[in-house]
Parts: C-alpha cells; sequence; structure tokens
C-alpha cells in the first residue's frame, strides 16, 4: 500500500514546469497502487484548476493514454475497465484532443466507437464542435460518423436540461 506522504510528493510533481517531469510523475502516479484510477482521481479531485490541466496533458504527452486507447477493447473486462476510467478522468480534465485523434484514425472501429461513448459520458461540451467537424469527414466510417451524431444529440439534450433547469 503506498504511504499518502509518496502520493503527495508525486501529486506535486504535476506543478514543475518540465514536461518531462510532469510525464514522469504520470507515469509514476500510475505505477503507484493497482487501483490507477482512484491515484489520479485522488490527484484530481485534490489539484487546483491549472494541476488538473497538467494531470491531464501529463496522461496523454506520457503515453499512457495512447496505452489506455488501445485496451479499450483488451482482452480482460478489468483491463478494459481501467483503460476507460483513465480516459474518462484525461477527458474530464479537459484534455480531450487525443481521445479525438484516436476517433478520427484509430484503426479498430470498436475503439474508435468506444471513444465517442466515452466523450458523450463526460458531459463536456467543448466536444461538440470537434464532433461536427468529424461527422463531415467522409473518411470516418459510417458507424463512427453515427455514433458521433449520436453524441452531439446527447451532449446538446443534457446542455439544454441543465440550462433549462438552472432557469
Amino acid at each position: 500500500m503506498p504511504s499518502k506522504e509518496m502520493q503527495i510528493f508525486i501529486t506535486r510533481a504535476f506543478d514543475d514546469p518540465s514536461v518531462d517531469v510532469r510525464n514522469a510523475a504520470a507515469r509514476a502516479l500510475y505505477a503507484l497502487q493497482p487501483d490507477r484510477a482512484a491515484s489520479f482521481t485522488r490527484a484530481l479531485r485534490e489539484g487546483t484548476p491549472d494541476r488538473r490541466r497538467k494531470i491531464g496533458h501529463a496522461l496523454a504527452s506520457s503515453g499512457l493514454a495512447a496505452n489506455a486507447v488501445g485496451s479499450l477493447t483488451g482482452e480482460s473486462r478489468e483491463k478494459t475497465y481501467d483503460a476507460f476510467s483513465l480516459l474518462f478522468l484525461m477527458a474530464k480534465a479537459g484534455e480531450v484532443q487525443p481521445l479525438i485523434q484516436a476517433i478520427d484514425d484509430y484503426p479498430n472501429v470498436e475503439v474508435r466507437i468506444a471513444v465517442v461513448k466515452l466523450l458523450a459520458l463526460s458531459g463536456q461540451p467543448d466536444v461538440v464542435p470537434a464532433f461536427r467537424r468529424l461527422a463531415v469527414r467522409g473518411s470516418l466510417p459510417s458507424e463512427v460518423r453515427s455514433a458521433v451524431m449520436e453524441a452531439i444529440y446527447q451532449i446538446s439534450s443534457q446542455a439544454r436540461e441543465n440550462a433549462s433547469s438552472a432557469a
């Protein structure tokens, strides 16, 4: 069981100006305990908005996100869940570009659709413009385009519901 002090030490490294240090911190936090999502959830929950953004970016630039995308249709349910959780946390931290890129060009259609659903569930309204750009691309497989269109509708409907309940 990792110590709280170790978690705090690693998490503070996300404030370092060096991208390499932040990437190393992401990999260290990933390796800290078996429940990888819990480590990142804690770091994100306790972090400032700037630190959360840096954690999301480090997940992407360290290669952890690319590995997780590849595990979305993994050999075990546990590995798939871990990958989904990590990518969801990255999206909630505001780092969505690697996921948009995966939708656009990942070789496996099932993975692309899973990433669309993940982004739709994240509730990030800023993904809608990117989804719209993807939806008009002729090179996108029809089933992926359909998932993107559904996600646009889902996010837009959710935003309307939230706006009307706030009024």
